[in-house]
């Protein structure tokens, strides 16, 4: 839009990624514990790795959540693409969820509220800090009204 600026652009965290290191990781256990031949064990242990590499892939899947001067935009995916823009003068409310495990590494859910729908930002990377922002943008957009 025509004199609109990026704020803030939220990460995901790394924790995202945890699930299918460890899977990948377990996978070296098929080396010694499986009583295939050698050939056979790494193809087993290529698939996984690959299996995992994929999943992280998708995980991450091209998220992207950004703040703009004027809007909330979301978007997903490397193939298909999903894309989900929200004007700043109709978010109503911000609410954070946090895991014990989300605030000793700083990652949590983000849930803005509109008038009909809940648009939820999940693995989000200080998520304190993304609302702050997306409210001090809010209150911005209403001074400029």
């Amino acid at each position: 839009m025509q004199n609109e600026q990026v704020v803030y652009e939220a990460r995901l965290h790394k924790i995202v990624f945890l699930a299918p290191c460890f899977i990948a990781f377990c996978a070296l256990g098929i080396l010694f514990i499986s009583s295939f031949s050698w050939t056979v064990r790494l193809i087993l242990l290529l698939a996984v790795w690959l299996g995992a590499f994929i999943w992280g892939v998708n995980i991450h899947g091209g998220k992207l959540y950004v703040v703009t001067t004027r809007r909330l935009i979301f978007k997903r995916g490397i193939i298909r693409r999903r894309s989900l823009e929200l004007m700043l003068r109709k978010c109503e409310g911000i609410q954070i969820e946090q895991s014990i495990l989300g605030r000793i590494l700083n990652y949590g859910t983000v849930l803005v509220t509109t008038g009909e729908a809940t648009n939820r930002y999940d693995y989000v990377q200080s998520p304190l800090k993304f609302s702050t922002c997306i409210n001090q943008q809010i209150e911005n957009a209403k001074e400029t009204v």
